[in-house]
């Protein structure tokens, strides 16, 4: 059985067991165990799959590799139904911020789902805090502190 098959079945798996069993630390180890090469694999099944195994992944990804983290958050960002996950896994992300296409791409990201959003404002500031883009994008947003943008 591949690790991603694997992980898969473990994360659609009944939600008593699930939480009796202390699964999450088993999913944790297999998403620490991806390798660049599943995130296509990964990317294709993430929008066939529920709200409630993207949650349990992105809440397992504490040992994700950091090569996986980005090319997944990438792909994330081009699958326009995503509704859950690319905020999730910014946590992931190291606290300093670079200069990368990816970084850029994370900002747009949450500049659009601030002015789309409002009531996830708190969240998108925690997501770009804990990545080292809340500066940046509190500059984008035209304000000088989070204060003045309500939070």
């Amino acid at each position: 059985m591949s690790l991603l098959t694997e992980l898969d079945e473990l994360l659609c798996g009944d939600d008593e067991e699930y939480e009796r069993l202390d699964l999450f630390l088993e999913a944790d180890e297999l998403i620490g165990q991806l390798q660049s090469a599943d995130v296509p694999a990964l990317l294709a099944l993430w929008p066939q799959r529920s709200l409630c195994w993207q949650q349990r992944f992105t809440q397992a990804s504490s040992n994700i590799d950091g090569a996986v983290l980005r090319a997944l958050l990438a792909g994330l960002l081009q699958i326009k139904e995503t509704t859950h996950g690319v905020f999730e896994l910014m946590s992931r992300l190291p606290p300093v911020a670079d200069t990368s296409p990816l970084s850029e791409a994370l900002l747009d990201y949450a500049e659009q789902a601030w002015q789309a959003n409002q009531g996830r404002q708190r969240k998108i500031q925690i997501s770009c805090w804990s990545c080292g883009l809340s500066g940046r994008l509190l500059k984008r947003l035209g304000f000088v502190a989070w204060k003045d943008a309500g939070l």
